[in-house]
């Protein structure tokens, strides 16, 4: 309930708006007064009130002409009208013009009035809500459609916007530091992958694989990173917290693109990790080769199958849980990798990627071990993805 919207009485008779004023002041409302249509239209326009109590017989300005005047100014503020017992056939009238509810005066009991106007402002609290989150999700959209406007004018200038959309690399959060490398095989990457700050205890991470390459596929990740920053915007401003639940995230994710008729389907690996205590919870719609988790002399591979994003009918995304200790390291990959000379097969790929993780103490070192640089040619886009812990947090 929006407890800072004031509740407007609307009533020519004083002795009924001082009733109405006790009863609501006493459940913690803010009230508001005019005796007559015409000051109470100049009230709404002045303060726009959570609720109106509006009393359907007044002189001057009758209550039916105050009610269409407010459903056309402010149709989004709830109208209870207050109406006599002789008044029924204009109350139902009201109801059919715009009106939110009605109480009939004298009231038989006060929490009638209560219920009526908690009803009415929490109404008014869940459009005002609605009314933000549809200004956000239009400024997102705007956000897309410039991303998308400059990709298609210059796939130079959309190269460099599309690397301008990836995280600093070495960005650090309490001892955790994050790098990445981004290798197109044309000029776009379908390839992608991001680290944020969700709050002062969370962070996220993901890696993005779209099918297919170039310009079509790179146009997809600006569409997720615009959509992953709508979850990130609702947990800041709503307390939505699905950005926090991998699996909520990946079926959120899967619902919006195929909204969208996105023509191509998304391998997505997303975990958020706790900087306090290191521990990582996953999900997994279908990314491989699976992450790579390195604490001390052990490197494992953390297993989760699950179907890729946008694909038609249903299916289950993969889950799990680990924990980066001290001195740890954790590796994405993209499927790329497997496209790497010389030739081997997955299984002997996968080997390689573990033992490499372990002996490499730098992104450096392990773009180095896997023979990539700038100017090095590859087959299929590779995206890595190193979060490391430090032995001690940062200073």
């Amino acid at each position: 309930m929006n407890d800072d919207a004031p509740v407007l009485i609307i009533d020519d008779d004083a002795s009924v708006r001082g009733a109405f004023r006790r009863v609501l002041e006493r459940m913690g409302s803010v009230v508001l007064e005019a005796e007559s249509g015409k000051a109470g239209l100049v009230s709404c326009r002045e303060r726009e009130p959570g609720v109106v109590l509006l009393d359907l017989r007044m002189p001057e300005m009758d209550g039916l002409d105050v009610l269409s005047s407010l459903v056309v100014e402010h149709p989004e503020t709830p109208v209870i009208v207050v109406s006599g017992q002789g008044t029924m056939t204009d109350a139902v009238e009201a109801l059919r013009r715009g009106a939110w509810d009605f109480v009939a005066k004298p009231l038989p009991d006060n929490e009638i009035l209560r219920q009526a106007v908690r009803r009415g402002l929490e109404r008014s609290a869940l459009l005002s809500q609605n009314r933000a989150y549809g200004e956000s999700l239009r400024s997102a959209n705007e956000r897309l459609s410039a991303a998308l406007n400059e990709l298609r004018s210059d796939e130079q200038g959309a190269r460099q916007l599309q690397f301008q959309l990836l995280p600093a690399d070495g960005l650090r959060l309490a001892s955790f530091r994050w790098e990445r490398r981004l290798f197109p095989s044309q000029l776009l990457s379908g390839d992608f992958l991001d680290y944020f700050a969700l709050n002062e205890r969370f962070a996220g991470l993901y890696l993005a694989d779209v099918a297919g390459h170039g310009a079509a596929s790179a146009f997809v990740t600006a569409i997720l990173t615009t959509l992953v920053g709508k979850y990130r915007e609702a947990l800041r401003t709503r307390g939505d917290e699905t950005i926090l639940r991998p699996q909520q995230l990946l079926a959120g994710l899967d619902s919006d693109l195929k909204a969208l008729s996105i023509p191509k389907h998304v391998t997505f690996f997303y975990a958020v990790l706790d900087l306090e205590l290191g521990q990582i919870v996953y999900g997994n719609a279908g990314a491989f080769p699976f992450p790579f988790l390195a604490n001390g002399h052990e490197t494992v591979e953390l297993e989760s199958s699950g179907r890729p994003l946008n694909l038609p009918g249903a299916g289950t995304f993969g889950s799990g849980e680990a924990r980066l200790n001290p001195g740890g390291r954790l590796l994405l990959a993209s499927d790329g990798v497997f496209e790497l000379p010389p030739k081997r097969t997955h299984r002997l790929r996968r080997e390689q990627l573990g033992q490499q993780l372990a002996e490499a103490h730098s992104m450096d070192h392990l773009v180095t071990a896997l023979g990539l640089g700038e100017g090095t040619p590859v087959r299929d886009d590779v995206a890595l993805l190193l979060l490391q812990r430090e032995e001690k947090p940062c200073p």
